[in-house]
């Protein structure tokens, strides 16, 4: 009897279950978008302002303390000269930027009127007051460089500093001031440069600075017969050059992302 009324009461929750679901509402399911992926921002770039080509221009001022010893066959007698001049020039390099660091060559070709003339003391202590006056002189007109430059940058400006060779056209010249030059050469002596200086880029491709620098010629000796036939010579010599000017330059190429920063 027991078994019956079990099995009667299942059979009649199976025939009123789908009349109750009838009666609920259908619940829709629920959607969930799937997450967007969003990029992460490009890490910011370090651009180099300085990688390029260049050409330019210079100008400034010049200074040297000149020295040689002359001989006529006669007498000797030393001579020092500290003329002051205008420098101007132009200049030509390229170089290439790593990180902070910048490294280039450069040649400049500057033309200058370092020029001065002393008498000769020596011809009236030995013939007196009545003789002919004679002066001696120096002149310097051009100056090229070649050199190495490795250089500092943060962002646009730039702390460099620069080596290499120097060659400078020297003149020296004896003169009675009575019968005109007796003793005169030009030449083109080798020496070497140092130097030193800072650049700023105000607008793409410009470059703005200014450079200070040393000239070391030495050993511009000469010897030969002068205007009468008698032989002269000029040793001892020295003419270092001290210079500093203003620079203005254009860097062909834009400027270019050398690395990312992470």
């Amino acid at each position: 009897m027991k078994k019956l009324w079990l099995a009667s009461a299942a059979l009649a929750a199976q025939l009123a279950s789908p009349a109750m679901a009838a009666e609920w509402p259908v619940i829709a399911p629920t959607y969930t978008p799937p997450p967007t992926y969003t990029p992460p921002p490009p890490p910011p770039a370090i651009y180099s302002w300085w990688t390029g080509c260049y050409l330019g221009g210079n100008l400034g001022g010049a200074w040297t303390r000149a020295f040689y010893t002359q001989d006529n066959s006669v007498f000797t007698e030393d001579f020092e000269f500290t003329p002051k001049a205008v420098i101007g020039g132009g200049q030509l390099g390229c170089q290439y930027q790593w990180d902070s660091l910048v490294f280039g060559v450069e040649g400049t070709w500057s033309w200058s009127n370092l020029r001065q003339s002393q008498p000769s003391l020596r011809v009236f202590q030995l013939f007196g007051p009545n003789a002919d006056p004679r002066e001696r002189s120096i002149g310097i007109d051009q100056i090229g460089t070649v050199t190495a430059r490795v250089g500092y940058a943060w962002d646009r400006t730039m702390l460099y500093a620069k080596a290499g060779w120097a060659g400078v056209r020297v003149s020296a010249r004896a003169r009675d001031l009575v019968t005109g030059e007796y003793a005169d050469f030009t030449d083109f002596t080798s020496g070497w440069t140092v130097g030193v200086g800072m650049e700023h880029v105000p607008w793409q491709s410009i470059v703005l600075g200014v450079e200070a620098n040393f000239y070391d010629v030495t050993g511009f000796d000469h010897s030969g017969p002068d205007s009468v036939g008698v032989p002269a010579r000029f040793f001892n010599t020295s003419a270092p050059i001290w210079a500093i000017s203003l620079r203005a330059s254009y860097l062909f190429g834009p400027p270019i992302v050398t690395r990312y920063v992470n």
